[in-house]
């Protein structure tokens, strides 16, 4: 931790005007980080601008509450000082996973600095702020903010929360620990409110998302000695349901709630956007080993990566390399 924390310093020290980004499709927990964030660097009296590839989904719109997030599209204008200005990288420990907005600042922005809590990247401990114990990146920010004796404004507060509770699957996957809990009551106790968030987050989905979700329950199969469903999530099934891709994203945790099932496959495809693989398991099935082999990442018990093949051979492919767990 002292390593990181010295590394924040001394980029901090190194420069006054910042980007914060997050990985491309946008989560809880990445989004939560850079509103809080955001609020700490403007406090400490930095130019900060908040740019994502992705839209903010609708169901964590109310993270920000001030509308701080741009999207990098046709209308968003760089300021005429760019090169004065570093980077955050939050959520995630490879740089290019923030979408199209790498191709654009990759040979313009100063440097990079990385505050994450996923397994992998071993060689970018030594210069970032990497904490893979950690259950999120709001838990991360949290401890960052209070370094600097800096109190969460209600905003943040809501921030971290929704972030905490929805990288932790609402304080159930193995990385939430007494500290994550420790954090959850000082952010209850500034202001945020568990009922509402969690009524955001999970109980506010749209018909369509419903309607969606039936047709990647349809695509289903069963593997393995009934241990192991894949599902698909497809651009058609986007196009003929009208629910946001994000909404389609989360049933991938639906088929670990059955009697015997230890791993969840979901391969995955926004409209216009890459196949993506997304995993689940339970116990000491480790993917992250998977998808860090293809140039993704994630945790022990999920995990992710990008394929170059079609859809169909992705599945054989996803399905190959899981067998190597049954």
């Amino acid at each position: 931790m002292f390593l990181g924390l010295k590394n924040l310093h001394d980029f901090l020290k190194k420069y006054d005007k910042f980007i914060i980004s997050t990985h491309e499709s946008p989560d809880g927990d990445g989004i939560g980080a850079e509103i809080a964030f955001y609020e700490l660097l403007k406090n400490l009296g930095k130019t900060t601008i908040i740019l994502n590839s992705d839209p903010t989904p609708d169901k964590y719109q109310f993270i920000d509450l001030d509308r701080e997030i741009c999207i990098f599209d046709d209308t968003f204008k760089f300021p005429d000082d760019l090169h004065e200005y570093a980077l955050f990288v939050l959520d995630t420990n490879n740089y290019n996973n923030i979408g199209s907005l790498y191709d654009y600042l990759d040979d313009k922005i100063n440097e990079v600095f990385i505050i994450d809590h996923h397994e992998g990247g071993k060689d970018k401990f030594e210069a970032n702020f990497i904490k893979a114990e950690a259950s999120s990146a709001c838990e991360i920010i949290y401890d960052l903010i209070k370094h600097f004796n800096y109190i969460p404004s209600f905003k943040s507060s809501q921030a971290l929360y929704a972030g905490i509770l929805s990288d932790t699957g609402s304080f159930r996957y193995p990385k939430t620990s007494a500290a994550t809990f420790k954090v959850a009551s000082g952010l209850v106790k500034l202001g945020a409110n568990p009922f509402i968030i969690y009524e955001q987050i999970y109980e506010n989905n749209s018909l369509a998302s419903f309607e969606l979700r039936a047709k990647m329950l349809a695509t289903m199969e069963i593997h393995f000695n009934r241990s192991l469903i894949l599902m698909k999530l497809t651009p058609d099934m986007l196009i003929e349901t009208g629910a946001p891709f994000s909404e389609g994203e989360i049933n991938i945790n639906l088929p670990l709630t059955l009697d015997g099932v230890v791993a969840t496959v979901l391969v995955k495809q926004d409209i216009n956007g890459p196949i993506k693989v997304s995993m689940r398991t339970k116990g000491d099935i480790d993917v992250a080993e998977i998808a860090m082999e293809k140039n993704g990442g994630g945790h022990k018990n999920a995990a992710g990566y990008k394929s170059r093949l079609s859809f169909e051979k992705t599945c054989e492919e996803v399905l190959t390399e899981m067998g190597k767990f049954f």
